[in-house]
């Protein structure tokens, strides 16, 4: 396992370089101890030869005296007497006809000396001879063999010292490579580093200056890179700042104005069929303004909206998904998503702030103020005349609470009634699938059939192929089809969002058991991306079921992501250990700085749907286009969404947009549609084009 992931990520060039190093060491002080034990061994053979030889002569001379036949008892004990010295392995004596008239043979015998090392350097002392002359008659020859033991002991202490002065040079030398390599390899990490950076979108200056001529090279060519980069980056990132700020932000009090404010209306209108009967708008107006300029001068009438401003963004940004908004000279507009029980909350706070800072100072009062909910499909102008119509009787009456009843809502549910509907959505779930293994994991999630159902709709790029399906999860109860933010936020209120996040991220891996190849978004709340016990479980579960799951993709909200960058960074990098690919969805729809996704290890970015829709306005495509170069630019491929109609997908074709999404391309579809009646838990299949309706009329989201 160890090795295949080795050779699939590659071997780091310091491992490579230090593998080499000591290879060849080890080869050179091996090859240089065998030479030398084997020049040894060679010097005692020749030893040996020498000491024989030297032996034969003398003994021959010795004993040619007594080459008679009572001499050769003489002889023989002269004989005996050398070779009683040990250092002889035999001595013969024979006649001139080959005759054997004595000889002495010594046994091999223990040398102390191991017997793999007589094996790999055996002695072989040669047989020297000698001619004994009797008088002027040769009366026989005289062979001599030196004994090895003594050469072999010799040579095994030799060798023992060459082993450890080897050894010493050996483990010197590895020393000083490895301080050589790691002062030159030390910089070449600093690259590594600063590259890994660059993958990671995070592009920051490498301050090393290498010995290494090759190595300055290269940190110096990163660096400009960097820098042209960072350069580019910035410029760009101005360019979009201050044209948003132009066109979206209002001068005086730093709050989006009117033209923001109609882009976000028809961003959370199309989406309609997911917020339900959250969908708010209220009106503020600084009722004294008139009065205030005439009486104080002008710059008293900016202090008297700036505090204003003030005072009501900060309670509105309290609020989750709300936006404060100043849409005329004395009037302001937020828009929020709210729950029925959350607007009146609202709507008494703002009354109460607005009795607070009433004085006589203010002749008409501090403010008014008018909150409704938002009809599907209703035109903006019908709402905000709904609202004005209410300020001035609200004026008149002196009331002071601003909600308005809008007329054929979405059926509400009571508060017990939602309890016993997240009753039935989470406990399931924390009986039986919490605690269950990878292989009843899928038998266990069957049940959630019942009150869940998963849908999908594909991005694809300009040659038609799929970058990504996103995945939605739709909530049923008794055949009612709930509002999916009015589910979620019922459930914060009630304090089983983890719960409900769980079961629901169970259920879509469960789903997505049947998918291969094809990679699937699934969306992450905002709630969730920060909670790290939510996060853990979620990345444990899907180590322990990758194996059955398609490639995936998080996605999230830039309103979510900026909470808090140091989470996000973290839900990340996480998110990366398991090839997990990562999307921003409405970007620039908090209208503040996009310097943030330089430090974002991201793969795609969605923007806003109030761009989309806008698209044909030279303004909003020079914006679009520039934010496109921003993030091409740092490798973050960049995603349409809601495309409603051809001539809009037309718009983007000619913008380099890396992907669209839309019902005016493909549909949303329910994934029980695309898997076949007869399907069994073991199939799986590729999601493809034709799985997906061209049709405008899409299905219930």
């Amino acid at each position: 396992m160890v090795a295949r992931t080795m050779f699939t990520k590659g071997i780091s060039l310091r491992l490579q370089l230090y593998l080499l190093i000591s290879c060849l060491s080890i080869f050179s002080f091996g090859a240089a101890l065998y030479n030398n034990v084997a020049n040894m061994r060679t010097y005692l053979n020749e030893q040996l030869a020498s000491h024989a030889q030297g032996a034969a002569h003398s003994l021959g001379l010795s004993i040619s005296p007594y080459m008679d036949e009572e001499g050769l008892v003489i002889a023989e004990t002269m004989t005996n007497a050398i070779f009683d010295s040990g250092y002889y392995q035999h001595i013969t004596f024979t006649d001139l006809d080959g005759k054997l008239i004595f000889e002495r043979t010594n046994p091999q015998g223990n040398f102390g000396v191991p017997k793999w090392f007589i094996d790999w350097f055996t002695l072989h002392p040669p047989v020297m001879t000698s001619e004994v002359s009797d008088g002027w008659r040769i009366a026989g020859q005289l062979e001599v063999q030196s004994h090895a033991g003594t050469s072999y002991k010799s040579l095994w202490d030799h060798a023992l010292s060459s082993l450890v002065t080897t050894l010493l040079q050996l483990f010197i030398a590895l020393i000083c490579a490895y301080l050589i390599l790691k002062a030159v390899l030390n910089p070449l990490r600093s690259i590594e580093k600063q590259a890994e950076s660059v993958i990671q979108k995070r592009f920051s200056i490498n301050s090393i200056n290498p010995f290494t001529s090759e190595l300055r090279t290269v940190v110096n060519a990163i660096n400009r890179m960097v820098e042209n980069v960072q350069r580019s980056f910035n410029e760009q990132t101005q360019l979009a700042e201050a044209l948003s700020k132009e066109v979206y932000i209002d001068p005086h009090t730093g709050l989006p104005n009117r033209r923001a404010l109609l882009k976000r209306f028809e961003s959370i209108q199309a989406e309609y069929d997911q917020h339900g009967n959250r969908f708010y708008l209220g009106l503020v107006s600084m009722t004294s303004l008139k009065h205030v300029n005439d009486n104080e001068g002008y710059g008293s009438g900016d202090d008297y909206i700036l505090s204003g401003a003030q005072l009501f963004s900060k309670q509105i940004s309290a609020l989750q998904d709300a936006t404060f908004y100043r849409i005329s000279g004395s009037e302001f507009a937020f828009l929020s998503l709210l729950t029925e029980e959350a607007a009146k909350e609202i709507d008494e706070q703002i009354a109460a702030n607005i009795m607070i800072e009433s004085s006589s100072r203010f002749n008409n009062g501090f403010a008014k103020h008018s909150l409704t909910r938002v009809n599907h499909q209703e035109d903006f102008a019908e709402v905000v005349k709904r609202l004005d119509h209410q300020l001035v009787h609200n004026q008149y009456a002196e009331n002071n609470k601003g909600l308005v009843t809008a007329q054929m809502m979405k059926k509400n549910h009571s508060r017990v009634e939602w309890v016993g509907i997240l009753t039935q959505f989470t406990e399931y779930f924390k009986n039986e699938i919490s605690h269950c293994n990878s292989k009843d994991f899928a038998i266990k999630c069957i049940p959630l059939d019942k009150i869940f159902d998963l849908m999908l709709q594909p991005v694809v790029d300009n040659n038609q192929s799929i970058l990504y399906v996103e995945s939605f999860v739709r909530f049923k109860v008794e055949g009612e089809v709930l509002s999916t933010l009015d589910v979620f936020a019922m459930a914060e209120r009630l304090g089983v969002l983890q719960e409900l996040e769980q079961a629901v991220v169970c259920f879509i891996f469960y789903k997505l058991q049947h998918i291969e190849h094809t990679r699937v978004a699934i969306n992450i709340s905002n709630r969730a991306l920060h909670n790290p016990v939510f996060t853990e479980w979620l990345f444990d579960l899907y180590q322990k079921m990758h194996k059955t799951l398609p490639p995936l993709l998080y996605e999230f909200n830039e309103s979510a992501a900026m909470l808090s960058l140091e989470s996000t960074e973290r839900f990340i990098r996480q998110a990366k250990q398991f090839d997990i690919d990562i999307a921003i969805e409405r970007f620039g729809s908090s209208l503040t700085s996009f310097c943030y996704i330089r430090n974002l290890n991201i793969d795609y970015i969605k923007i806003d749907a109030s761009y989309v829709r806008d698209i044909a306005e030279a303004d909003t495509r020079f914006f679009v286009q520039t934010i496109t170069q921003i993030c091409h630019g740092i490798g973050i491929k960049i995603i349409a969404p809601q495309v409603e109609s051809a001539m809009i997908g037309e718009h983007f074709s000619l913008m380099n947009i890396d992907g669209l999404q839309g019902n005016g391309l493909y549909a949303v579809r329910n994934f029980s549609t695309i898997i076949p009646a007869n399907a069994t838990n073991t199939w799986t299949s590729a999601l493809e084009l034709n799985n997906f309706s061209h049709s405008l009329n899409h299905e219930a989201t």
